[in-house]
């Protein structure tokens, strides 16, 4: 048999292979890439065919074996999702998702707006303090008790609060 002869029976033969796929699968999308990847193997393992008078029998076996081998990897790539899925439910989340990135600009420009509103020596300290300085290592710099430096970030907290509360969770 040669290409040309195995081509046009593999063409007759798809309507059988169609409804074969069908018992596999019902969605008509994966029959038809189960098809069309058994027709793609079968040109690939030609050699193989020759001599072998059961066309559709050959097929048969390609397409189960293309349906294992798909439905394996499935398997594994769920596994791999839930997985994955497990993790983000520990973290507290419960669907992988990605941070909106847009309303944090508008955060950080409302911060920076409100910080902004502030005397420049509280801006300042406070600034250091989130940082991550201590009260000490504050109170040597700005030259001032450390019950000061408290004081003023508590009231930079404070005025912080009420400029943001339109972020402030309603429970």
């Amino acid at each position: 048999m040669e290409s040309k002869e195995l081509n046009i029976e593999l063409l007759k033969n798809q309507s059988i292979l169609k409804n074969i796929a069908f018992k596999f699968t019902k969605d008509p999308e994966e029959i038809e890439e189960l098809v069309q990847e058994t027709l793609v193997r079968s040109i690939k393992y030609l050699d193989k065919f020759f001599n072998n008078p059961k066309l559709v029998a050959w097929l048969y076996v390609i397409m189960k074996n293309v349906y294992i081998n798909h439905y394996r990897r499935n398997q594994k790539q769920t596994i791999y999702e839930n997985f994955q899925s497990a993790g983000y439910r520990e973290l507290g989340c419960s669907e992988p998702s990605t941070p909106n990135m847009v309303e944090g600009k508008f955060v950080m420009n409302d911060i920076q707006a409100a910080l902004k509103k502030l005397p420049a020596d509280y801006y300042e300290l406070f600034v250091r303090y989130m940082d991550g300085y201590k009260y000490r290592e504050l109170s040597e710099h700005f030259g001032m008790p450390e019950g000061t430096i408290k004081t003023r970030i508590h009231y930079t907290r404070k005025f912080l609060q009420k400029q943001l509360s339109v972020y402030k969770k309603s429970n």
